[in-house]
C-alpha cells in the first residue's frame, strides 16, 4: 500500500502546495502509475505515468502535467 505525500511546485509564476494520492491500480518497478492530484486545496485530477511519458484526465492538470509527473517521479528517488 502506498501513502499519500506533499507536492509543492511554481508553475508559471503560481505557487502551488498540495497532496498527491498514489492509486492501487497499477506498479511499474514498484511505484505506482496513477495518481490523484490536490493542489491548492482543489481537486485537479488523475496523473498516469505511461512508460516515462505523463498524462491526464484532467484538462486542470493537462498544462502541467509533466511538471506534476516530475514531482511524483522525485518522491520516489
Amino acid at each position: 500500500m502506498f501513502n499519500k505525500f506533499p507536492i509543492h511546485f511554481s508553475y508559471d509564476g503560481v505557487s502551488y502546495r498540495g497532496e498527491i494520492k498514489p492509486l492501487q491500480t497499477g506498479v511499474q518497478n514498484r511505484i505506482p502509475t496513477s495518481f490523484q492530484v490536490v493542489l491548492n486545496n482543489v481537486y485537479y485530477g488523475q496523473v498516469k505515468r505511461r512508460g516515462v511519458d505523463w498524462e491526464t484526465d484532467s484538462p486542470k492538470c493537462a498544462i502541467m502535467v509533466d511538471t506534476i509527473g516530475n514531482e511524483i517521479y522525485d518522491w520516489y528517488e
